[in-house]
């Protein structure tokens, strides 16, 4: 029986080496870890969006700089992910937004999974969720609000993303290469 491999993207303006889950931003979907999509697009959208704030960053310290965006491109094997605590969300449900809050609105881990795959809370979302959050769609966490949220985000088309919150599970991750993100 062979193992299904599975193509991930990962989008920055960081060149590394290696993996450190501990680096990623607090105040995500899914936590501070390492974020990668099996949609190419969108990894390189985050990578170009990251060095766009990054050259405004510059520019507004005065420094004239040059940011590359990079793409990093992995393989997992899907028979790997059996071997650790995997939070999976089939769709954008009340369980997903409930999850994404309790990520977003805290600078502490709110789980213990190794992996959690499901989909992303874009740019697209953000406004919609910042509006959930402030109470414009009702009581935060109620159904009613909950139901509001997800109409409004379409969440069919939002691209599926793989957190890994912990060095064992980054560790699956086999380096593919690297390129140059246009």
């Amino acid at each position: 029986m062979s193992d299904t491999l599975l193509t991930l993207y990962h989008g920055t303006t960081y060149d590394f080496t290696e993996i450190d889950v501990r680096r990623g931003k607090p105040f995500k979907d899914f936590g501070q870890g390492f974020y990668t999509t099996q949609s190419r697009e969108s990894a390189t959208c985050m990578a170009l969006r990251n060095r766009d704030i990054e050259l405004r960053r510059l520019k507004r310290r005065g420094i004239d700089g040059k940011v590359t965006p990079w793409l990093y491109i992995y393989k997992l094997g899907e028979s790997k992910l059996k071997s650790l605590d995997v939070k999976q969300f089939e769709s954008a449900d009340k369980e997903w937004v409930r999850f994404i809050v309790q990520n977003r609105t805290n600078e502490t881990p709110q789980h213990n999974f190794d992996i959690v795959i499901g989909p992303t809370a874009n740019d697209a979302t953000l406004l919609t969720a910042q509006a959930y959050l402030a109470g414009e769609y009702g009581i935060i966490d109620s159904d009613e609000a909950i139901n509001f949220f997800l109409s409004r985000i379409h969440a069919e088309r939002l691209p599926r993303q793989f957190f890994f919150g912990t060095r064992r599970a980054a560790d699956l991750l086999v380096f593919e290469g690297r390129r140059a993100a246009e």
